[in-house]
């Protein structure tokens, strides 16, 4: 279930593609991190904000599943779902054009501690208090 979702609005350029003017692979993860980023700033939790409270976010787990293929100057939409925060950050994604669903993924972040890099068990109770207050919403453990 999402705690919230954020729309982002894209489109494929000429360096996310191969020759074949199909976007690589790869691009498609670039594409989930300009939505998520956009989603956190959305919620008023920006990547400084992150900084500031002592913790790096890696990505620890990730899954895509390409059921079709974005092309050179597609305008598509990538519709972001915060669904966790509690014990880490989980985001579910889908890539659409119009109402056509191209690629569905899903990312995993935990939070590190930035100066002795060990890994917490739970987001940082800052970080769990913000996005809480912001969207006005409470998980359970």
């Amino acid at each position: 279930m999402a705690l919230h979702t954020f729309i982002s609005k894209q489109q494929v350029q000429f360096f996310d593609c191969d020759p074949m003017c199909v976007v690589w692979h790869g691009n498609y993860l670039k594409f989930l991190e300009i939505a998520r980023f956009e989603l956190l700033k959305a919620i008023g939790c920006s990547y400084e904000d992150l900084h500031n409270l002592g913790v790096f976010l890696p990505i620890v787990e990730e899954r895509t599943k390409y059921l079709r293929s974005l092309r050179l100057s597609d305008c598509f939409e990538v519709h972001a779902h915060l669904e966790e925060f509690m014990n880490r950050l989980v985001f579910s994604y889908e890539i659409k054009v119009g109402d056509e669903v191209y690629v569905k993924a899903k990312t995993v972040q935990v939070a590190i501690d930035k100066n002795s890099g060990e890994m917490h068990f739970f987001l940082p109770e800052k970080l769990r208090n913000m996005i809480s207050a912001r969207l006005n919403v409470t998980e359970e453990l």
